[in-house]
């Protein structure tokens, strides 16, 4: 085994064969990332195109570098036809860059023949992914909803947190808006990231939320589009 992943380690011209079998191999190892990623991930944030994007991404990866070899004008050439497309996809979990770059990292170093490297990190990484799994930093499989409040200021004091206490095991605020209404009086809105305690609680938390005159203006799941509340 050792003797075949090191034979094309210094081949300046590698044969149709061993294209295949590097691209096979980025393949195997980034489509091991996806799967440790599908089955670690919160059930609200899996994408199937993202989920695909990262195989294809490596597989990408791996191309452009076996392009690229040792010509340094091709790598400045290839520079330059990647900087006239613009990537305006927004991630909104950081850890969905972090398995991005490594099903990238995979690719680059399938397409430079560095083997050893490609499937020791591959399954290092994977590995790290799942004890995380299972570590406290871990959300669980609870769903994580985007709220948006609207209420009078003084709506926003103890009674509010302690109802958001009682219905979620985690909450995030990530933009607040002071503004006044059409009668003066001073208004707040705010977007808060949500976790459930119990997934099924959403109505009882939008009732007292209610019930303590704090308008819901908009209930999604993280990632989804936005479902405005009239």
């Amino acid at each position: 085994m050792q003797e075949f992943l090191t034979l094309y380690k210094n081949v300046e011209n590698p044969t149709l064969a061993m294209v295949l079998f590097t691209f096979l191999l980025s393949f195997v190892l980034s489509g091991f990332v996806a799967f440790t990623y599908e089955k670690t991930s919160n059930i609200s944030i899996k994408s199937l195109n993202y989920i695909q994007s990262l195989v294809l991404a490596s597989v990408v990866a791996t191309m452009i570098m076996q392009a690229i070899g040792d010509n340094v004008a091709v790598g400045l050439g290839m520079i330059g036809a990647l900087t006239i497309i613009q990537f305006r996809t927004t991630f909104r979990d950081p850890r969905d860059i972090i398995f991005m770059f490594a099903c990238l990292g995979i690719g680059i170093a399938c397409g430079v023949f560095g083997f050893y490297i490609a499937i020791t990190g591959a399954l290092v990484f994977c590995l790290i992914a799942i004890l995380m799994r299972f570590s406290p930093f871990h959300k669980g499989n609870h769903v994580v909803w985007e709220l948006r409040l609207k209420a009078p200021t003084e709506c926003f004091e103890k009674e509010f947190y302690d109802i958001l206490n009682q219905y979620t095991k985690r909450y995030d605020l990530d933009q607040l808006w002071p503004d006044v209404d059409k009668t003066g009086i001073k208004v707040i809105e705010m977007e808060l990231k949500v976790l459930l305690k119990d997934d099924n609680s959403q109505k009882q938390l939008m009732e007292a939320l209610s019930a303590r005159g704090i308008q819901t203006r908009k209930w999604s799941r993280l990632g989804e589009s936005n479902n405005d509340i009239n």
